[in-house]
């Protein structure tokens, strides 16, 4: 049965989907415990009603994580990275803190649990580090969550939104293309996509906890539009006005661009990237309530930092 208005614990929640999810929770009136490194990051979401933000050192402690789980009617857990830092960080993040969690639910009987996986996870055939981590990591929260536990996960592909890390790093980069050498080279310029608004996707995940008829359901989340990756970031050009050319690279030359991008400062591109985007982040299926278009959003992208007016717009449509 439903809870009408559950205690709910949010591990990851300071990052891009949490923070949507966050005020997506508190609205409907739930009471959202919100455990943060640095709370002082997501101030702006200390005005929501019965949102507790606490400072916590780390969740990956079994300490911590049975502590925080204790008198809670739902976990959530968004936990997640691209890239690796060190050596086994997919596996300690992507698969063993999941099954951490389910056992803590489990320990001090919570009954709900949602769990953010990724489009094209799959433990046996996955084609990077990234999406085999991901698919065992789901699939042991389903097998080891069938006692007592109620488990739901999510596939989302890309999610844009007004504050995402994808559209917004396309931008930056389109906004300081040089002259006299007006292009932007892009690796894997034909990886496909269905991106996901991020409004869909929070939506999606709350009415979850209200819908019994999910749980032990593994549910793909897609935007209406198929996109290349190459079509994705000339529409973001044409929306900023730039004149910037975009210099699609072959797949030899992709591969030696993430061979040497791992080392720059952030990892903007690794070779376990590259081999995520040789799986199209496509849905097998429609999904219904993911209605919001990527077209649509982009066309009010020129309004820059300024993003009052294009929500305002977005919302129009």
């Amino acid at each position: 049965m439903a809870l009408k208005h559950p205690r709910v614990l949010l591990l990851g929640g300071s990052g891009f989907v949490g923070r949507h999810l966050a005020a997506e929770l508190a609205n409907r009136g739930h009471r959202v415990t919100l455990p943060c490194r640095h709370p002082d990051r997501i101030k702006a979401l200390s005005v929501l009603p019965g949102l507790n933000i606490i400072a916590e050192t780390d969740i990956t402690q079994p300490q911590a994580l049975d502590r925080l789980t204790r008198d809670q009617d739902a976990v959530i857990n968004l936990v997640g990275i691209l890239n690796e830092r060190r050596k086994g960080d997919f596996r300690r993040l992507h698969v063993d803190f999941p099954q951490a969690v389910v056992e803590a639910c489990q320990k001090n009987g919570v009954p709900r649990l949602l769990h953010m996986s990724a489009l094209g996870a799959d433990q046996a055939s996955g084609s990077s580090l990234y999406l085999r981590s991901k698919g065992e990591g789901e699939n042991r929260v389903h097998t080891f969550g069938q006692k007592k536990l109620g488990v739901t996960s999510f596939r989302p592909s890309v999610i844009f939104g007004a504050d995402d890390s994808f559209i917004n790093r396309f931008a930056a980069l389109l906004r300081l293309c040089p002259w006299p050498m007006p292009y932007l080279p892009l690796s894997c310029p034909q990886a496909r996509f269905a991106p996901v608004y991020i409004g869909d996707v929070v939506r999606a995940m709350a009415d979850s906890l209200e819908d019994p008829a999910s749980i032990g359901q593994r549910i793909e989340l897609c935007g209406p539009e198929t996109w290349t990756l190459q079509q994705i970031v000339e529409s973001i050009r044409d929306a900023l006005g730039k004149r910037c050319l975009i210099l699609p690279l072959p797949d030899g030359v992709s591969r030696v661009m993430a061979s040497l991008l791992q080392h720059a400062p952030g990892k903007p591109f690794t070779p376990d990237n590259y081999l995520s985007l040789q799986t199209p982040s496509v849905c097998a299926t429609v999904c219904p309530q993911c209605r919001h278009r990527l077209s649509h959003f982009l066309k009010g992208l020129s309004g820059g930092h300024n993003r009052r007016p294009r929500l305002d717009d977005y919302r129009r449509h």
